[in-house]
């Protein structure tokens, strides 16, 4: 995006000599004493110098591929006072699945985690760009020759603008009809499991066994956390009312001690997908329609062109396969 986009629409504008690009700290300064600062959430670095300035606008690029905790997180940086100045944040992104946190803000206006309406719901503007509408600045056969013999979901998405499930989806069985409301979940449940994803992106998914079928029922995920934060932020909500193993990322090393019940989880990836998979093809799997972090990845997991998973903004799918794989390992675990 920088040196294809940003930098020529520069030289193009303001001029080459109107700017100065500072690429050891990978910011602009304009003639005008303005900068852009470019930087990314992917790791803690980046974001905690993302995190350490206040800006007049933000722009997310591809927000397909970020997750609402850590957008929500950068709101607060918004936050810079300059007169005749409106503070705006911008978005792009090539459509997901109708379950992602952008269909549901934009699209539905409704809240990410609640499904309630917006409160404000003016403030979130959509449009949508398709590139036939960009075609005076693509090549003459992108379209025809590129786009149009596009798979089908991939044209969907990548020509027409449209939210459907990712090419490649690791779960394509799974329907909306098996996302629960309350009062459709069973009163009890058989035991329970949790898994626990580390990182940047620190997700913990619980999940209630009835029987052989697999009900996942309450996630939370939170962005640049510590891990004993993390912790006591799901004691604070009860997370722990009833008794039972949470299964980590193995890799999370000594942050395993620092959750509630947490062991090491069986992460043999493919079987505990195939495991999943065999669940939803048995209609033995469900998700609380309250498990917004679940819900909004589960129809963009998928793998690329080689069969490798494509490893984007799949913090809460990794947490669930630990909980599902590793408690049926383990069988009924004992407390």
């Amino acid at each position: 995006m920088l040196r294809e986009t940003l930098l020529p629409w520069l030289d193009r504008t303001v001029g080459e000599g109107n700017y100065a690009f500072h690429a050891h700290d990978n910011f602009i300064t304009l003639w005008n004493g303005s900068e852009i600062w470019i930087g990314g959430l992917g790791d803690r670095e980046q974001a905690d110098k993302i995190l350490g300035h206040e800006y007049n606008t933000i722009y997310f690029n591809e927000v397909s591929q970020l997750s609402y905790a850590a957008v929500t997180v950068a709101y607060s940086r918004l936050a810079m006072r300059t007169p005749g100045c409106r503070n705006l944040f911008l978005y792009d992104c090539n459509p997901g699945s109708p379950l992602h946190w952008a269909y549901k803000v934009f699209i539905r206006k409704t809240e990410f985690a609640t499904g309630a309406p917006l409160p404000k719901p003016a403030l979130y503007a959509s449009m949508l760009l398709n590139p036939s509408d960009n075609r005076d600045h693509l090549p003459e056969d992108y379209i025809a020759d590129i786009l149009d013999t596009l798979p089908e979901k991939q044209r969907a998405r990548f020509r027409d603008g449209l939210w459907v499930k990712a090419e490649g989806v690791i779960y394509e069985k799974f329907e909306e009809t098996m996302i629960l409301e309350d009062d459709e979940l069973p009163d009890t449940f058989e035991r329970y499991a949790a898994g626990q994803d580390f990182g940047l992106n620190i997700t913990n998914v619980k999940i209630g066994f009835v029987g052989k079928v697999i009900y996942a029922i309450a996630d939370f995920g939170a962005y640049n956390m510590t891990t004993r934060t993390f912790d006591e932020e799901l004691a604070a909500r009860d997370w722990y009312c009833d008794s039972f193993t949470t299964y980590c990322d193995p890799a999370g090393g000594e942050r395993i001690q620092e959750i509630t019940g947490g062991v090491k989880a069986n992460n043999a990836v493919e079987s505990g997908i195939d495991y999943l998979c065999a669940k939803i093809e048995r209609n033995e799997f469900f998700v609380s329609r309250r498990c917004s972090g679940v819900l909004s990845e589960i129809w963009d997991y998928c793998r690329d062109d080689d069969g490798e998973i494509v490893k984007v903004n799949d913090h809460f799918m990794d947490a669930l396969r630990y909980a599902a794989f590793s408690a049926a390992q383990d069988g009924v675990v004992l407390v």
